[in-house]
């Protein structure tokens, strides 16, 4: 369920904005690593500068949890302003999308 980005900084940028309004988002390793494991995730967004280590422990829990797995061109700096917080982050988990659509934008991208 891995994927490559398909989404433009500019319209993820739109679609974790309206999560953080009417949704719910995680942000860090260790937690959205949980929210996996535990299968609150719906989606896994990773930063392209991930270190590798981490990189292969999430890819491994969302292959084995079934959650969708997005990898951005995007650094982690980047990725957590894009977020609205003033601090890097390399792992965002999608809790509840709310109002977002972004799921339904990477579902046909799940069956390749």
């Amino acid at each position: 369920m891995e994927m490559a980005a398909s989404i433009e900084p500019k319209e993820l940028k739109r679609h974790l904005e309206v999560i953080s309004r009417t949704g719910k988002l995680i942000l860090g390793f260790r937690q959205s690593y949980l929210s996996v494991l535990h299968r609150r995730s719906k989606l896994i967004i990773l930063a392209s500068n991930c270190p590798p280590n981490l990189r292969r422990e999430i890819e491994i829990a969302c292959k084995m949890s079934g959650v969708p797995l997005l990898k951005v061109d995007i650094p982690s700096r980047e990725l957590g302003y894009i977020a609205g917080k003033p601090f890097s982050a390399s792992v965002i988990s999608v809790i509840e999308p709310g109002s977002s659509n972004i799921l339904e934008l990477i579902a046909p991208e799940e069956e390749m």
